[in-house]
């Protein structure tokens, strides 16, 4: 009879009318369950999850062959511990590029008189897809030692200049510089909010709107606790943040 109720009240919740089919309780089974929903809706979250998974994995198949092609080292994971609330390395999704790559050319002008910063470029693949724009600056901070070199190695043969910081970015002292900036997932939630404080500080001298493309966003509330607002959702959960 618990069950029962608790179903009922779900079907208000969710304007389901449940009591159109009339059932008694002596007519339903021993035990239909709320905890046995539940358990399906968690194996189905789990599927999906798998699923999604997946599909991150086949994403990452061409960068590999843009490797094998041009002689880089953009793709592949680093397995090294997470360390300092910094996580491993793992490469950005291409699933959401294109929906990335249509908003930076109608609202950020293509580029032009905006200043880019990939705030844990790993091997640098970002910042070559963000040189193909017409950005004033392309620019990346990596507090990996190895990952910085390669990305440098990655991107020497380009044909526009970026620069590749090798640092702590939440020491980083040239946030100023830059009104767009670019995560996927680089740290944990205390190091991420010493960030944003730190860019947030450069706004008194160089007051600008900012924008954050943050790829799968696990504490978006730290941007949404500093007034940012998302505008725009893609693929992989990457969301564009503006202040």
């Amino acid at each position: 009879r618990e069950s029962l109720t608790e179903l009922n009240l779900l079907s208000k919740k969710y304007c389901l009318h449940l009591d159109v089919f009339e059932i008694s309780h002596s007519e339903l089974p021993d035990r239909i369950l709320m905890d046995d929903l539940i358990s399906y809706g968690g194996k189905m979250k789990k599927l999906f999850r798998l699923i999604y998974t997946l599909t991150y994995f086949v994403s990452l198949l061409p960068l590999k062959l843009y490797d094998l092609c041009h002689g880089t080292e953009f793709s592949g994971m680093e397995h090294n511990k997470d360390t300092d609330g910094r996580y491993s390395y793992s490469p950005s999704s291409l699933f959401s590029f294109p929906q990335i790559k249509k908003y930076i050319r109608r609202y950020l002008s293509n580029g032009h008189g905006h200043g880019i910063l990939d705030i844990g470029c790993g091997k640098g693949f970002v910042l070559h897809f963000f040189s193909s724009f017409d950005f004033d600056t392309v620019s990346g901070i990596e507090y990996n030692d190895d990952l910085c070199r390669t990305a440098r190695r990655n991107l020497s043969c380009g044909t526009k200049n970026i620069i590749v910081y090798h640092g702590d970015a939440t020491k980083f002292l040239r946030y100023a510089d830059y009104d767009t900036f670019y995560l996927y997932n680089p740290f944990d939630q205390d190091t991420l909010e010493l960030c944003i404080r730190r860019i947030l500080s450069t706004l008194k001298d160089n007051p600008r709107r900012l924008t954050i493309i943050y790829c799968n966003p696990l504490y978006k509330d730290v941007l949404i606790k500093h007034g940012f607002r998302a505008v725009k959702h893609f693929y992989y959960k990457t969301t564009i943040y503006i202040l």
